[in-house]
């Protein structure tokens, strides 16, 4: 997916601009590439100021700079250009392209190393193409009837069809641009200088950096703007399922399946008895939140859910995997079937499906709780497949293909763009479990770079070491109830654990205490509600999940993969990541990759493996 930046089009964007913008970015196979939208010039070389609609910096290519023109008509006769409706109708688009090149040509900043002088941000050397692109017009609207014209190549114009593929276009361009240019004795062309590094270093020099004037906090609100444009434009997935009412959304991580089916809920409440319902309780706090101001909607964990129906305050202190999966919801279903008023909701929304499909009692009583007949009764239903930590391994099964034989007309809607976790991290994250997360684009950019790392672990005492200098470097970017540090552990085996239970420590020890909450709401080892806490030997024992406190300013959050699943934060530290671990996590007959795939996209931006 190309990097955009920014990760929208900028406010008061004509229609060709927006084309062109959410062409590149919906595109594939150019991860590596970075395009600017509408790079404001001051420094201009032959006017007052100007402005580049788009430049496309690749990796091994060169810069493509495009002006974005979206004509009823457009007609080149005597080397002259007249474009209908636009402003300027008789201005060149060519010469606007020429005026911002020479720009960038001309262009210098501070070097970093000395304040005083100057250094050229382009060397010469790099392949520059002009492109004039008409979102409005087809190919076949133009005809050239002066192809050896001198003022412009035929290649150097893209038109409404090419919005279909983008990075063919760009390719085509530049492909041109380097078969003439590379010809030509005295003109300086060397497509190799365009590293991967040299290319970040353009984008930077040309953006700048005005980092310095800005708060954590304002950082943090610029990156929630974009994700919540992100999310809103996901909602559009709802236009196309609107006479559907059975429907199961499907995807990796961070695909807006959560934020879908509290739209979709949002949707139905009129005039509809509306449940939203998942297994974890911290999932089911943030579902709360996103529909706290509708009064017909009842969001619950189904835990909490259960005991509710079946009259009881808590479960029991020695409750085990039956009480939860098989006699609770028996108990929960024969209260309901006795009197159906305790139910009978008109729509019913389920998240993270993947906890509870498999498990026969529970969709018995999810079922038992709507008005009448499936067939009228809105049903929506999200999940990821990989996600099932909650159960062994051997025993995973296919949430869709249950749903589908209860519910013959259940839609599938495949979400694969990612939408909260930034391209970079999730490409690392794939490379260091070997497997593909399922992903077929992300939404996301950022400018912080490092999004995954490793800290290499020598010695037992160097883990807290490691600790410590992962959370400075991400306090430097995030602030502190931003980050998140998860381990395979809960309270007692996890390094946050043994280091706060410590009673003699260092100073960059103390450092870490001071900086983390003594106690949290995630800290146990959250399998299928049995919250399992470390007992002194291996063994574990179940106890009832706490209440969530609210999260206390200034403080770093910590805890159990397990009782994060569904939920993200803008950083994230693993912790206790080794064999230890595996070794526990496969004990209790869970998948170790689905386990790390889950810690590993909780990160929005950044996450630093810690290993044990």
């Amino acid at each position: 997916m190309t990097r955009m930046i920014p990760a929208r089009p900028r406010a008061g964007a004509n229609t060709s601009e927006q084309r062109i913008f959410d062409a590149f970015a919906g595109a594939h196979d150019a991860d590596d590439w970075i395009v600017l939208h509408s790079l404001e010039i001051r420094r201009h070389a032959a006017q007052f100021q100007g402005e580049a609609d788009f430049i496309v910096l690749i990796p091994g290519r060169g810069i493509v700079v495009i002006e974005a023109k979206s004509p009823e008509y457009v007609e080149y006769k005597d080397g002259e250009w007249r474009l209908d409706r636009v402003p300027n109708p008789g201005k060149s688009p060519f010469a606007q392209l020429d005026g911002s090149i020479r720009s960038l040509r001309g262009y210098r900043v501070s070097s970093r190393s000395a304040r005083s002088t100057t250094e050229k941000v382009l060397t010469g050397a790099e392949p520059i193409a002009r492109l004039v692109w008409f979102t409005s017009l087809e190919r076949h609207q133009f005809h050239n009837a002066t192809p050896g014209d001198m003022q412009f190549f035929e290649w150097e114009l893209a038109w409404r069809g090419d919005l279909q593929h983008p990075i063919k276009a760009i390719s085509h361009v530049l492909d041109e641009h380097d078969l003439w240019y590379s010809a030509i004795d005295g003109v300086e062309h060397d497509p190799a200088v365009m590293t991967a590094e040299r290319t970040e270093a353009i984008a930077s020099a040309l953006l700048g950096d005005f980092a310095g004037g800005r708060t954590l906090a304002d950082r943090k609100l610029e990156r929630l703007d974009d994700e919540r444009h992100l999310l809103k434009s996901q909602a559009r997935a709802l236009d196309m399922i609107e006479r559907n009412d059975h429907v199961y959304f499907d995807g990796p991580a961070g695909t807006g399946k959560s934020y879908l089916i509290a739209q979709l809920a949002k949707r139905w409440r009129g005039g509809h008895r509306t449940l939203v319902v998942c297994w974890n309780v911290l999932m089911a706090d943030e579902l709360r939140d996103m529909l706290r101001a509708q009064r017909d909607i009842v969001v619950a964990d189904l835990n909490s859910l259960m005991l509710r129906l079946a009259g009881l305050d808590e479960n029991p202190a020695d409750a085990g995997r039956e009480w939860y999966w098989e006699e609770l919801p028996a108990l929960a279903l024969a209260a309901v079937q006795a009197d159906p008023s305790i139910g009978a909701y008109d729509a019913i929304c389920v998240d993270e499906f993947q906890d509870i499909a498999g498990f026969p009692a529970v969709l018995d009583l999810l079922f038992a709780l709507a008005s009448g007949p499936i067939a009228n009764v809105k049903l929506a239903f999200a999940g990821d497949s990989h996600q099932q930590i909650l159960r062994p391994a051997d025993a995973h099964v296919d949430p869709y293909g249950i749903l589908r034989e209860r519910i013959p007309d259940l839609v599938h809607v495949g979400l694969r763009r990612g939408l909260r976790q930034v391209s970079g991290l999730t490409r690392s994250a794939e490379e260091l479990l070997s497997r593909k997360f399922g992903y077929r684009g992300h939404r996301t950019t950022s400018t912080i770079e490092g999004a995954l790392e490793i800290k290499r672990v020598s010695g037992a005492g160097d883990a807290s070491h490691a600790l410590a200098e992962a959370l400075r470097e991400l306090l430097e970017n995030h602030q502190a109830h931003d980050i998140v540090i998860l381990s395979p552990f809960g309270g007692h085996r996890s390094l946050v654990g043994r280091l706060l239970a410590a009673e003699n420590f260092t100073k960059e020890e103390r450092w870490l205490r001071d900086r983390l909450r003594v106690t949290d709401d995630i800290a146990s080892v959250d399998l299928g509600r049995v919250d399992l806490v470390e007992a002194p030997a291996t063994a574990v024992v179940p106890r009832a999940a706490p209440a969530r406190p609210k999260a206390p300013a200034g403080r770093v959050r910590w805890g159990s993969i397990f009782k994060y699943k569904g939920l993200d934060a803008e950083a994230v530290i693993l912790t206790d990541i080794g064999d230890d671990a595996m070794d526990f996590v496969r004990g209790e007959g869970l998948d170790w990759f689905d386990l790390l795939y889950v810690g590993l996209t909780r990160a929005r931006y950044r996450c630093v493996v810690v290993p044990n």
